[in-house]
């Protein structure tokens, strides 16, 4: 069975080609309990896979459910002194509050756009996504950091002050068999606020669905903390070398350098280009200024011990052997844990 509306409603939904919803910013049927009531929508997001978050792109593939209720008094049949069995339409049939995933770069529905009415006027719909999503990622910590990864509704006919979003504790969630790797989920939680266009400098109701996850931090610290404390150890090898040992310390002291540049091109490659420093990164910029300082060590006590102090340059190296590893190690640190 499905509802029909007088002939002078004409629905403002369309779709495109690819089957992705436009924003229209008038609904042609009014919306429930209409002024001044506010239409109270509950919302249940179940995450079946969250499969990949990708540094570079920005972006993360997930893969959940939305569920959406609401109670709309012009099909209860109580109301209306009918007699209506449960029964369902099409999307497009019935007052919807028009939401749209700001942040989606990619998502594919699963179901058809359908929605369950029963005989009280409560109407369900429900809908399975699957794609890719933006997400903003704060790096700064990497790779001790935490991130944040939001599902952002947003309607873009009604206010705040038309349509209220509550959220359905019971149907919100995550699978225990999601499929990530080097994240471990540590939390949920909703949040339905205001969403303010500039453009149209006009408020729209939003709600945000957010999974706070960890990166797996011991795989890193093996993978890049310990080559990089390597190199750095083994251009402290020039301390402890003769000064009168020209080729050997300046052999060595460039190799090190040499190392560490090409092994942080390589590194830099898993991350996208941004404008501020992480803690990965302040590790081996540190790391390649005390290999720099080996490097101008080498040479200075080359040239000490050609101008006949060689106590001095012997000082020097006593010097130096031991504070560049307390210096790295204090850097690293600084850079992870603080």
């Amino acid at each position: 069975m499905t509802i029909r509306f007088p002939a002078r409603i004409q629905m403002a939904v369309t779709k495109d080609k690819k089957k992705h919803w436009f924003i229209p910013h008038d609904q042609a049927i009014p919306r429930p309990n209409d002024d001044p009531e506010i239409t109270q929508i509950l919302v249940g997001i179940y995450t079946l896979d969250l499969a990949k978050i990708n540094e570079v792109e920005q972006t993360v593939y997930i893969d959940f459910y939305l569920g959406l209720q609401w109670y709309d008094s012009r099909l209860d049949s109580a109301l209306s002194n009918t007699n209506l069995a449960p029964y369902q339409c099409k999307l497009e049939e019935v007052w919807h509050p028009n939401l749209h995933i700001i942040n989606q770069r990619n998502l594919n529905k699963e179901l058809e756009e359908i929605v369950h009415v029963n005989s009280q006027g409560i109407v369900t719909y429900r809908q399975r996504f699957y794609g890719k999503l933006s997400t903003s990622l704060n790096l700064r910590r990497f790779p001790f950091d935490e991130q944040t990864i939001k599902i952002e509704l947003i309607s873009f006919s009604y206010s705040p002050e038309e349509i209220h979003f509550i959220e359905a504790e019971e149907l919100n969630g995550i699978s225990p068999e999601i499929s990530l790797v080097n994240w471990s989920i540590v939390g949920l939680s909703t949040h339905s606020h205001a969403h303010y266009l500039q453009p149209e400098q006009q408020d729209y109701a939003r709600f945000d669905y957010q999974i706070k996850v960890k990166r797996h931090s011991s795989f890193y610290a093996w993978r890049v903390l310990f080559p990089v404390a390597l190199i750095v150890f083994m251009s402290d090898l020039v301390f402890w070398l003769e000064p009168t040992q020209i080729i050997p310390q300046i052999t060595l002291a460039t190799a090190t350098m040499v190392s560490l540049i090409t092994y942080q091109f390589i590194l830099r490659q898993e991350l996208p280009k941004m404008n501020y420093l992480t803690a990965e990164d302040k590790v081996i910029v540190g790391s390649m200024l005390l290999v720099f300082i080996a490097l101008v060590e080498s040479v200075t006590s080359i040239n000490l011990v050609a101008g006949g102090y060689r106590d001095l340059a012997l000082y020097l190296d006593d010097i130096l052997k031991w504070v560049v590893p307390m210096v790295f190690m204090g850097l690293a640190a600084f850079a992870f844990w603080v």
